[in-house]
């Protein structure tokens, strides 16, 4: 590395939330030896760490090294504990220096061969090498855990992997950051759910993202609606919806014969006590039936929560259904009102659950299905690495702008309901 090369690296470190000391840091006790890592290394490494602790059992020292290495952990957590309180004292650059930090240049993977933190040698398959996203360093992967919005001038919309000691810097920006740049934060950009765009004619059952699990549902509810309103008897009854504490709007793929398989997603939305709705969090279905059917179809399900168990039982990580149910879709034509039984780790409770199904498909079963909560999708969405299911639904957590459209649509359902 030139001499230029590394006054422009240390700016950049002070810029954007490296640590760079005033004396020459001395890039070498970076680079370590200048010969290149052999396979023979790699497995030397690992042969070594695993007689390590081969022969630790075998001299009956176990006890010693779980010991030694609940000191080290309770010492690492220790120093690091001290280091955050330090770095949040310090108070190196003000709250707005932050948000104006501008990308770093990285530093080029040969210019370290161990991590700039803990000085531990990497290795391609122990101790791999990560840069950090908000000051462009090499770290090794524990001390790169952390995952942080960063900076407008970023263009990130998504939580990215910072180093231990940005992601401290950060933290006192993410509260911002989450109403600023964060994906809950930008407005909707496919917000027409009438035949005039081609998007809203089928909801494909697999949603890539949280925008488009908002879209579907908005397009489920506003068609579910159109047909009610011609053929009132095919309508949600204004009564479950007076009743409902929540919605859960899914689009699910089915097809087999005899045996048959469904897999979909969508998301789940709770009733608040003022009438309004808490924000979506994103869901996932996989199921299985047995009886006589044949055929294939794609099915929009509305599930009216009735009950604050029900709720909280979407609030949960997991949760099972079971119920028998009949169906008949020719075309793009059939619709279909069922009850199941919902168990998880969120509790128990009784949904009513209403369907349109596009395909081609006829006949009855017994249906088992596992829905599941995408956590690393609200976590995407909403910028926040250490979000619940809970605190989404259940909590004070704001509408984000995102989701306008499933608001609207939402609106309009039960206004005509007189609700």
């Amino acid at each position: 590395m030139s001499e230029n090369e590394r006054i422009e690296w240390n700016r950049g470190l002070c810029l954007n939330g490296g640590y760079a000391p005033d004396s020459d840091m001395g890039w070498e006790q970076f680079g370590g030896e200048d010969r290149e890592m052999t396979m023979w290394d790699v497995v030397l490494d690992m042969l070594l760490a695993a007689r390590g602790k081969v022969g630790a059992l075998a001299s009956g020292d176990a006890r010693a090294c779980q010991i030694t290495w609940l000191t080290n952990h309770l010492l690492l957590e220790q120093t690091w504990k001290e280091m955050s309180q330090t770095l949040t004292e310090a108070n190196f650059s003000s709250i707005q220096e932050i948000l104006e930090a501008v990308p770093p240049k990285w530093l080029a993977d040969s210019a370290a061969s161990a991590c700039m933190l803990c000085n531990v040698r990497f290795h391609p398959i122990m101790c791999s090498r990560h840069h950090c996203r908000f000051c462009g360093g090499l770290y090794c992967n524990e001390c790169s855990k952390g995952r942080s919005l960063l900076p407008p001038k970023f263009r990130k919309e998504n939580p990215e992997r910072v180093c231990d000691v940005c992601c401290v810097r950060l933290e006192s920006v993410q509260s911002h950051l989450m109403d600023q740049v964060s994906r809950a934060a930008q407005s909707p950009t496919n917000d027409l759910t009438d035949l005039s765009t081609l998007r809203s004619w089928l909801n494909f059952p697999w949603g890539q993202s949280m925008e488009y699990e908002i879209y579907k549902a908005a397009n489920t509810i506003r068609g579910y609606d159109k047909v009610g309103s011609l053929t009132p008897e095919k309508s949600i009854p204004d009564a479950i919806l007076k009743q409902a504490k929540g919605l859960a709007i899914l689009s699910i793929a089915k097809v087999g014969m005899m045996v048959t398989y469904n897999v979909g997603t969508g998301i789940v939305v709770a009733r608040r006590e003022d009438g309004s709705w808490s924000p979506p969090s994103a869901i996932s279905s996989f199921g299985i039936g047995w009886g006589a059917q044949v055929g294939g179809e794609v099915t929009d399900f509305i599930i009216v929560l009735r009950t604050n168990e029900a709720v909280r039982m979407f609030g949960g990580n997991v949760h099972f259904s079971i119920g028998a149910g009949l169906s008949a879709a020719v075309g793009i034509v059939g619709r279909a009102a069922g009850a199941d039984l919902r168990a998880g780790d969120g509790g128990c409770a009784a949904c009513y659950t209403y369907s349109c199904s596009k395909g081609a498909f006829v006949g009855c079963s017994l249906e088992g299905n596992m829905v599941a909560t995408r956590m690393q999708e609200n976590r995407r969405f909403y910028g926040k690495p250490s979000i619940n299911t809970s605190e989404i639904l259940l909590g004070s957590l704001p509408r984000p702008p995102a989701a306008a459209v499933l608001y609207r649509a939402l609106s309009e359902l039960f206004k005509k309901a007189g609700i």
